[in-house]
Parts: C-alpha cells; structure tokens; sequence
C-alpha cells in the first residue's frame, strides 16, 4: 500500500493506492495531483484569468465559453441546488446561482445579473471525482485506492473501507464506523470539525440546525456538497434530498452528553428504494 500528499485548494490531498508497484503508483499520484493543481487554477475565485471571473465579469444578456470541467461542476451544482431547496448555492453576496444559466452541450453561460461564484463547498470532491478518471483510466487501471481532500471528503474504490466518524461524536456515537465503503464518497462537514465557516443560505446566519453532518454519495462532487446543505435542513428535506440524490444523510443532533445514553446522537437518512 502506498501513500502520497499533495497541498492544492487549501487542504492535504492524500493517495493511498493498494494492489499496485511502486513505480506505477507514484506516477499515477504525480498525475492526480497535476489535474487538482490545474483543476484549481480554473476554478478558483482567487485568479483573474479563471473561468469563475470570466461569470464574474458578465454583465446581463453577455455570455462567457467556459471549459468542460466548469460547465460539468455547475450542472452538479445545480442539482444539488434543487435537492435540497436552495440551501446548497455556489454564490455569494447576493446568492442568485438562479440568474446564471448553462448551455452545457456548447460550454457557455449567461447571466440575468452580476454572479460571484465560490466553488469552496464542491471543489474539493469535484477535484477527487477528476482523479478518479486519471486511476482507472487505461494508463494506470489501479482497482483499489483511496482518496482524501483533507477533513472534507473521501472517495474510495476495491473497497472495502472502513470509514469512521470524525470530529467530537467520535467518543459518543454507538457506530464503530460511518461506513463500509466500497465504492462512492463520503464527505463531512460542521462547525466543530472546520470552525464556523458554514452559512446558511437561506436563513442568512452562522447557526445552523445540525452539529456535524456527513453525506454518502456516487461521487466527491455530490457528497461534499450535500454534507454541507444538510447542516441547515429539516428532516423532511434531508429525507428529500437523499431521494432525490441516491444519497445516504447521517446528520447529529445538538444535545448534551448525558443525553447519549438514551439516544444516539446521530441519525441516518438513506434514499428510498
């Protein structure tokens, strides 16, 4: 088993490739690690020549031709979005991901007004979802691995891989582990994991209804997304959002330890069949 990191989109990214020679690994770490650090210069907010100012620098009725990656992370957006009834949205400042539309087949996008994109809550699991096609393309073909884009999300294949609950319900949940992961991504997010860093969208605050919430899901881009939306949902829409997503929600709730011996903390919602 082998084991390699990378420092891209302000997080440890790690490799760990099983079943593998060394030599073969390292080269396939070198090329997952090149597509998160291009993947980064596209994406981010932070670089004038990105595809997110290329939006930004619309003005209404003008359209922008944006890279493939682009247009294939706003369409997860935007599915994301209408799962869990807004509170997942890329935007900031005025929170309009409605004003932008996407002309996915021909790789442009309008605006109805000014829109400030932040890919901060996706781009992570995005980037894992790339490297997937570089692991099991036809130049490496590796059957068992696993990657982590820091305390956000991880994706795994050959599982399968046990994965545990993180952060202050490690010592109070009755679950040895959050899953045993085969194949897919699972991501978590909370203020007590990454500071208060998560907003509610749609209630416009820092307060949000869950403590901690983790998301299970096909792909990174999804799960890390989703972990993040959940933190402001009732149970009705997490119960709506894991249908609509072929999701699993595993969401804790904000009670005192004592309480822990008469309930679990945690609770699943899992996609209906």
């Amino acid at each position: 088993m082998h084991r390699y990191g990378h420092r891209a989109m302000d997080t440890a990214f790690t490799l760990v490739a099983d079943g593998v020679d060394e030599g073969l690994a390292a080269s396939a770490a070198r090329a997952c690690f090149d597509r998160i650090d291009a993947l980064e210069l596209l994406l981010t907010r932070f670089n004038d020549t990105s595809d997110v100012a290329a939006i930004r620098a619309l003005h209404p009725g003008e359209v922008a031709t944006v890279a493939r990656e682009t247009v294939d992370l706003l369409v997860v957006c935007a599915e994301v979005c209408a799962a869990t009834a807004g509170a997942f949205d890329p935007t900031v400042g005025r929170r309009n991901f409605s004003d932008l539309t996407i002309d996915a087949e021909h790789c442009r996008v309008s605006v109805k007004g000014r829109v400030e994109l932040d890919f901060g809550g996706i781009g992570k699991g995005f980037a894992l979802d790339e490297c997937r096609r570089i692991l099991e393309g036809e130049q490496f073909g590796i059957k068992r691995w696993l990657l982590d884009a820091g305390t956000s999300t991880v994706l795994v294949s050959g599982g399968p891989w046990p994965l545990g609950v993180g952060g202050p319900f490690k010592d109070r949940t009755r679950l040895a582990t959050v899953e045993e992961l085969t194949d897919g991504a699972l991501s978590g997010s909370g203020p007590e994991i990454q500071g208060a860093h998560i907003w509610d969208v749609r209630r416009g605050t820092t307060d949000t209804r869950w403590a901690q919430s983790w998301a299970v899901a096909t792909t990174g881009a999804v799960a890390d997304a989703l972990s993040t939306a959940a933190l402001s949902l009732s149970s009705r829409e997490l119960q709506s959002a894991a249908d609509s997503l072929g999701a699993r929600i595993l969401v804790a709730r904000r009670q005192p330890r004592w309480r822990d011996r008469l309930r679990d903390p945690l609770i699943w919602y899992n996609a209906q069949p």
